[in-house]
């Protein structure tokens, strides 16, 4: 009987114990749908926004920063992924828990409700109290007879204050600062790497040329 009572009570510590590691936030991460692979289809081109290789980085999500997790943003399916390293598939992150992640130099946020966007993951490319610039990316599959391939799609969404432009050149973005419209700086070979340095050189951010 005795025995038995011994047994009876490691029995319901190991479950108490296993109930707790499968209820720790790093558990329920991972859990969630498994990320879409592709691994049948002949194409050119990649799903993902910019590379095939997840890459470590910073997650904000569900309330609780995760330091050192790999991500990467499928952007054929508009899905974030995070990989756990075990082998396994990675794994679709919810956006309704969604806050931001950065990861190789990059920052993602999941805008709802933001007029006059459509729900999704967008880059943020630059930030401040006054102003933000989105760059959002589409991943198409086209099959066209034998060329099957992933066609990206690039848009920039700009914020200042509660006016708004999708810009489609970079000299649109001196419709909202006219006194800067003779504004002196290095050309960067990019529309997206131009728009950076000309927002860095308005508001004086360190180390813009």
């Amino acid at each position: 009987m005795r025995l038995r009572l011994v047994f009876t009570f490691l029995t319901l510590v190991s479950l108490v114990s296993m109930s707790g590691q499968d209820l720790s936030p790093e558990a329920l991460l991972f859990r969630g749908k498994v990320a879409s692979s592709y691994p049948y289809m002949k194409y050119t081109g990649i799903y993902y926004a910019y590379s095939m290789e997840y890459k470590e980085g910073t997650l904000k999500y569900n309330d609780k920063l995760y330091e050192g997790v790999h991500l990467n943003y499928n952007a054929h399916k508009g899905e974030m992924c995070v990989d756990n390293g075990n082998g396994m598939q990675p794994i679709v992150l919810n956006e309704k828990y969604f806050e931001y992640c950065e990861f190789d130099g990059k920052k993602f946020v999941y805008l709802t409700g933001v007029e006059p966007l459509e729900d999704g993951y967008y880059q943020v490319l630059f930030e401040n109290s006054e102003a933000v610039l989105y760059k959002r990316i589409i991943k198409h599959y086209e099959a066209r007879d034998v060329n099957k391939e992933f066609i990206e799609k690039v848009s920039y969404h700009f914020y200042k204050g509660d006016q708004y432009r999708q810009l489609k050149t970079k000299y649109q973005l001196f419709k909202f600062y006219p006194e800067y419209k003779n504004l002196r700086y290095k050309e960067q070979g990019t529309m997206e790497g131009d728009l950076v340095v000309i927002l860095g050189k308005i508001y004086n951010v360190e180390g813009v040329r």
